[in-house]
């Protein structure tokens, strides 16, 4: 019998993407220093390696020795399905990708809904994308059903 080592992927690893959110975003390398280099605007990037720096935020690897900052990007993964959302209130709150709640965007509650991506905050909640920057907490959603396309 033959055996073979693999290694597990982490939430933090392949199969995640960064979008940019800063108009440009900077650049840095493995050590945190400035390249003087840009990417543009809701670009999107495949990651690679991360690393968690001390002051709370993290390095996204988007090159060789480039990184991008997760206060100018966030993270997310692909993630086609329908949810199904509801809240006791009726009315089921949207958030934006900095997680922040919109005042002028609810869902109706026993709705479903497509979505094709899901976004982490930094304690791992997962948020499911509903429409451009509108994002809601997987505690809302009471059923899912993935879809994949061909």
């Amino acid at each position: 019998m033959n055996y073979s080592n693999v290694k597990a992927e982490s939430v933090t690893s392949a199969g995640y993407y960064a979008e940019v959110s800063a108009d440009p975003a900077d650049l840095y390398s493995s050590t945190g220093s400035d390249l003087s280099e840009t990417l543009p605007y809701k670009s999107t990037w495949k990651i690679g390696h991360i690393i968690n720096e001390s002051n709370n935020t993290q390095l996204y690897r988007v090159g060789s020795d480039e990184y991008l900052n997760s206060k100018q990007s966030f993270l997310y993964q692909k993630r086609p399905e329908v949810i199904g959302v509801s809240d006791a209130s009726g009315q089921v709150p949207v958030y934006d990708h900095n997680f922040v709640e919109s005042t002028e965007v609810a869902l109706k509650s026993n709705t479903y809904w497509y979505s094709d991506t899901v976004i982490y905050t930094s304690s791992g909640m997962p948020f499911a994308r509903v429409a451009t920057d509108e994002y809601v907490p997987f505690y809302e959603v009471t059923s899912e059903s993935f879809t994949q396309a061909f």
